[in-house]
């Protein structure tokens, strides 16, 4: 019998190291860019923990939470989600803002930014994430109808299912793409360049994009989860943030 329970222990306690280094991390598809980055500075206090992230829209990420899937933190692209997840008992923190995003229209095309926003008018197939999962989406209609021309270009609207595939989207066929500035920051983004190929669009026109951070239940008694929330919370993620185009309160 004692032979059984100590072997049920040591069972146990192996268990808990072999999860205890690990954090799963929900992720919006914007922060792609800056994530490399932030997993290695963490990774300099933390050498021991695997950080493993998914990257998608918000919206879609918040559901997938909410059917279960063992995410410990959730860094979305507005607040709205994350409060979600709080009032539901699905998050164990309130949410907090760890960034502010910007907006951009992206092109290959050979294509008068010049004219701001207005570009995008007569073009075929402007790239917009879903506005429905997707905050960026949101933020992409609202520019388009504070500027007066959503009724004019609506028909050429193709939804994507996050920030990221309307990049991709303008990357191939479409003529242009709202997008995360902070893709514009990526080392595989450097040929193309701020006037030529893309524009931030005026924030007065949208909303300011506050980006909510939430540790979730299920990372609610993981220490490593603790402590990477406190660390994109700290002045060394916020340079990090920074470099890749974002506002920091």
């Amino acid at each position: 019998m004692k032979k059984t329970f100590f072997s049920l222990v040591v069972a146990a306690l192996a268990a808990f190291h072999l999860n205890a280094g690990e954090i799963n991390v929900f992720a919006a598809a914007n922060v792609t860019y800056a994530f490399d980055e932030l997993k290695a500075e963490f990774a300099k206090s933390n050498p021991d923990t695997k950080v493993t992230v998914t990257l998608g829209a918000s919206g879609a990420l918040s559901t997938q939470v909410k059917n279960g899937a063992p995410a410990d933190v959730f860094m979305a692209a507005n607040m709205k989600f994350v409060q979600d997840l709080y009032d539901t008992k699905f998050a164990v923190t309130q949410p907090v803002v760890y960034a502010q995003g910007a907006l951009a229209l992206f092109t290959i095309r050979d294509i008068d930014l010049a004219k701001g926003i207005n570009a995008v008018e007569g073009l075929k197939a402007i790239a917009i994430a879903n506005p429905e999962t997707a905050p960026y989406g949101k933020a992409s209609i609202e520019a388009l109808k504070k500027a007066g021309i959503y009724d004019k270009v609506e028909k050429n609207v193709i939804l994507a299912k996050s920030i990221g595939e309307a990049l991709s989207q303008a990357l191939s066929a479409a003529d242009v793409g709202f997008i995360a500035a902070s893709a514009m920051y990526d080392k595989k983004m450097a040929e193309y360049k701020e006037g030529k190929n893309f524009i931030l669009i005026d924030p007065a026109l949208y909303t300011p994009i506050d980006q909510g951070m939430v540790i979730l239940k299920h990372g609610e008694n993981n220490p490593e989860a603790k402590a990477f929330y406190d660390f994109i919370r700290s002045d060394r993620a916020k340079e990090i943030f920074r470099k890749f185009g974002y506002v920091v309160p």
